[in-house]
């Protein structure tokens, strides 16, 4: 670097960061198209069972709450008149 030209002390290490992170991106393996979709698939269904199994675990422990620990009901909508 000995054409490089002088650059104050803060733009120094900003640059010099940026090319270490590019020389070590360019060592990282990177997984092909199929494997990206596959576990991108797999997070999206595990999220989606992780999230049914707290919404059941919500409405079970609502109804504990609600009927059986504080004996309320949950409010019914008013009946409608024509």
């Amino acid at each position: 670097m000995a054409n490089a030209p002088a650059l104050p002390r803060g733009q120094a290490g900003i640059v010099s960061f940026a090319q270490e992170c590019w020389s070590e991106l360019q060592k990282v393996t990177w997984p092909d198209r199929q494997t990206v979709i596959r576990l991108t698939v797999i997070v999206i269904v595990i999220s989606a069972i992780v999230a049914a199994y707290i919404l059941g675990a919500d409405q079970i422990f609502t109804y504990l709450v609600n009927n059986v620990l504080l004996h309320q009901n949950l409010p019914t909508p008013a009946p409608s008149t024509p």
